[in-house]
């Protein structure tokens, strides 16, 4: 075998190049699965990455000798070639398969579908694995190369979709995967493994090469033919980016497009329609400057707030999708509109490219538009408002930071509603519209007056006045809920009820109006934890750190079924089945290996190995989970989140690998490490809510860095503890791929149980608990220490007479 010295320097790249291929490929599933299915699925793309690559370390555990460590090139060659093949053809399929959800025919195929997305993440498993685990022990430094591979390519992704199509962006990672299988065998291996990769490298090159020309220029190419059952055709424009798709289509001469008409409009209007990852949707009306062609939107109930507060001065405007919001205000006369639009790709097509059609709003008089994240932007922003309107901000597409890690959440929350409240000027409001259907479903209703209850009783509202600080209306299946830190005099109110009523619109709530008895306790401020355990949907006040708006089921009640159960909840389920799906693997992949092993070596001996590299994927992931929802609003955007936070800790994290040498580390030097891993948690943990308020309104160079500043500490003492692993139970190579996939099994687990934790539990929870799987890391290094006090660390299995240890291991 080859000595740490001598091993070969060009598998430092090929782990580099294949972990940062196979991180942007499992982001661009998450798009596609977004666009295609819904956004929920997205953590079934991730689920089934985690999946495949842990497949992949257990093939390469159970069979030791085709992957003998002299066989480690060309296996690392024909398999990432085979990472490469398989993934696009697997994308193709995925493109071209009518996913008619909930069709039974449809499930069928998306399972199908589905489950072949983990046969490229197997290929590149068994790559990753083999280098880890097949390779002379060099200390950290593959495992770095690894960590900042995936650093690269998670960053990377997020560049690469502001040039180019999803689609082109597949066929290079192939290429690139393919090539660096052809660079590592290229030395006399293996030559069918140098054909498979040179020629695999050449034709995906050759392919994305002219894809990407062909999407360039508007010309024919694969695309989306099939976006949760409905054919994409007759499309306008397309955009891809790390938040979305959206496309334009033309809905030509019709009825105005709206969702909560107090009477059906007698006019017709061109419009074109903009859908966000082929569900939500905003139209972009035609414009020419005359204001009596848009008449119909004082029949919207969403501008019921331009009846209670006549006339607003200052207006800004939150989701400025397609504009129509910013028209509302040029009718009812504001004198200054601020639309702030975070999609980069629907502001680009008000302001660029669709901009004559909607008549250049953001050149309107008084009109100025933003892309910014609203409440990062309104925390830093110096301006004052008479009204900040928020309508039906809901794109239910998943970031590429995963599903779930929406940043509307962030807009309905206590403290969100603080920061709002903070930007009004003396008598300003805050108008919020929701959906809402009496018969069938309340709990966004309802949750709304939670949050507008504690947000106003923070701005020192008594508890007794509450309800003289809201007014909500009601059109069909709208609702908006309009708060202001002052109270309406009664001369206010009955001019507003006058003209809201005359308008057509419903009121559910007012000074004198009361709704229901829930809604009368919220705003009693009587609303103990009893009472919210009472009802039969959660509808608690969302904060910062439980920010899941738009889910009202309880974690406890995801296998039951209860009036309250919506759309917007279909995401819980999603994630109950993922849940059990991960159980099963744990069971399979984990439990009955574990359970063959005892047979052969004593218990005590194989469950500090086992838990360590358990804890660790759990720790990792629940760490990194955490941050990045907490960090998100404060960095202003979905995609700061994800680039700032991801790419922080698998960077620093690589560099903490790098810095554990081969040889087994000194008692103090290993007490010192732990101390500092736990010592930088707890402070991270502790400082990141505070530090994070105090720098809110930084400018956004300022709070990357400040990010970077908490997260890079733990990280780097994070990223020390699977080379500490390794070298510890390195002894026993044969079961190094068994601790490889435990790793990533739990790591799986973890990504989806992070959300569920969060969501039931709050993010502060989900943080402690990956202290706690830290903490179980530290307990058996210093109980295998203890055990082994002359620094024998290896396992023994009690091998059977006459078989060997490699046909012990596969069994």
């Amino acid at each position: 075998m080859q000595t740490a010295t001598t091993m070969p320097g060009r598998y430092y790249p090929a782990i580099f190049v294949l972990a940062s291929a196979t991180l942007a490929y499992q982001i661009l599933i998450t798009r596609f699965f977004s666009v295609m299915v819904h956004y929920h699925f997205a953590f079934g793309a991730i689920a089934l990455a985690m999946f495949g690559l842990t497949r992949g370390a257990m093939k390469v555990y159970e069979d030791s000798a085709r992957y003998a460590p002299e066989r480690v090139a060309p296996e690392f060659a024909r398999h990432a070639a085979r990472f490469a093949l398989s993934g696009v053809a697997v994308m193709c399929a995925f493109l071209y398969a009518p996913l008619i959800v909930p069709d039974a025919y449809a499930m069928s195929a998306l399972a199908v579908v589905a489950l072949a997305f983990t046969i490229p993440f197997a290929e590149g498993g068994i790559c990753i694995t083999i280098l880890l685990t097949r390779l002379p022990y060099v200390g950290g430094w593959l495992y770095a190369a690894d960590l900042v591979g995936a650093a690269v390519g998670c960053l990377g992704i997020i560049f690469v979709l502001l040039v180019i199509d999803p689609v082109s962006a597949t066929l290079w990672i192939g290429a690139c995967a393919a090539a660096v299988g052809w660079f590592v065998v290229g030395h006399g291996e293996g030559r069918s493994d140098v054909r498979l990769s040179r020629n695999a490298a050449l034709g995906l090159a050759a392919l994305a090469a002219v894809h990407t020309a062909l999407a360039a220029t508007g010309s024919s190419h694969l695309g989306v033919i099939w976006a949760k059952g409905t054919q994409q055709t007759g499309t306008l424009f397309e955009r891809w980016n790390t938040y979305s798709r959206i496309r334009v289509t033309d809905l030509g001469l019709t009825i105005p497009f709206g969702w909560s008409f107090s009477r059906t409009p007698d006019t017709r209007i061109e419009q074109l329609y903009l859908d966000i990852d082929a569900d939500a949707a905003t139209p972009i009306t035609r414009f020419s400057g005359d204001l009596t062609k848009i008449s119909y939107l004082k029949d919207d109930v969403i501008n019921a707030p331009y009846l209670v507060q006549q006339r607003p001065g200052d207006v800004a405007v939150v989701g400025v999708g397609g504009g129509r919001d910013i028209l509302s205000g040029l009718y009812f006369g504001a004198q200054q509109i601020h639309g702030i639009e975070i999609n980069p790709a629907i502001f680009e097509v008000l302001t660029d490219k669709f901009a004559d059609y909607s008549g250049h709003l953001h050149r309107q008089p008084g009109v100025s538009l933003v892309n910014a994240e609203a409440r990062s932007y309104i925390n830093h922003s110096p301006d004052r408002y008479d009204l900040i309107q928020i309508s039906l901000i809901d794109t239910w597409a998943a970031t590429a930071a995963g599903g779930l890690t929406l940043t509307e959440n962030r807009l309905y929350t206590v403290e969100a509603w603080d920061d709002f409240f903070r930007a009004l000027k003396p008598g300003g409001m805050l108008s919020v519209s929701r959906w809402y259907e009496p018969t069938v479903y309340r709990g966004e209703f309802y949750r709304l007056i939670a949050i507008a209850a504690e947000a106003l009783q923070h701005q020192g509202v008594p508890m007794t006045e509450l309800s003289q600080h809201v007014i909500a209306a009601n059109v069909g299946s709208v609702v908006t809920v309009m708060t202001r830190p002052e109270a309406f005099t009664a001369v206010q109110w009955q001019g507003a009820r006058d003209r809201l009523e005359a308008q057509g619109f419903k009121l559910l709530l007012g000074p004198d109006i009361a709704y229901d008895s829930v809604t009368s306790t919220l705003l009693s401020g009587k609303a103990d934890q009893s009472f919210l355990d009472s009802l039969p949907a959660n509808i608690a006040a969302s904060t910062d750190d439980k920010p899941f708006f738009f889910y009202t089921a309880r974690l406890a009640d995801l296998f039951l079924k209860n009036g309250f159960e919506a759309q917007n909840n279909a995401a819980l389920g999603i994630i109950k089945w993922v849940l059990v799906f991960q159980l099963g693997i744990c069971i399979y992949y984990i439990g009955i290996p574990f359970t063959r092993l005892t047979r052969r070596m004593p218990v005590a001996t194989l469950v500090p190995p086992v838990a360590y590299f358990a804890a660790i994927g759990m720790g990792f992931m629940l760490i990194e989970i955490s941050q990045m929802q907490r960090l998100m609003v404060f960095l202003g955007h979905p995609v700061y989140g994800l680039s700032v936070v991801l790419f922080t800790i698998l960077l620093f994290g690589g560099i903490g690998s790098a810095t554990v040498g081969a040889a087994p580390s000194r008692p103090a030097m290993l007490i010192a490490r732990l101390v500092a891993l736990g010592a930088t948690l707890v402070a991270a943990g502790l400082l990141t809510p505070a530090v994070t308020a105090w720098a809110r309104s930084a400018p956004t160079d300022i709070r990357i860095l400040v990010s970077v500043a908490l997260l890079a500490p733990p990280a780097f003492c994070m990223g020390m503890m699977f080379p500490l692993g390794l070298g510890i139970w390195r002894r026993h190579d044969g079961l190094l791929p068994f601790f490889w996939s435990t790793n990533g099994i739990t790591s799986m687990l973890a990504s989806v149980l992070g959300m569920a934790l969060s969501i039931q539990f709050g993010i502060t929870t989900t943080f402690a608990l990956g202290v706690c799987c830290y903490a179980v890391c530290a307990i058996m290094i210093v109980g295998n220490r203890l055990a082994h006090p002359v620094a024998d660390t290896a396992l023994k299995p009690v091998r059977p007479a006459g078989l060997m240890a490699q046909d012990e291991v596969a069994s």
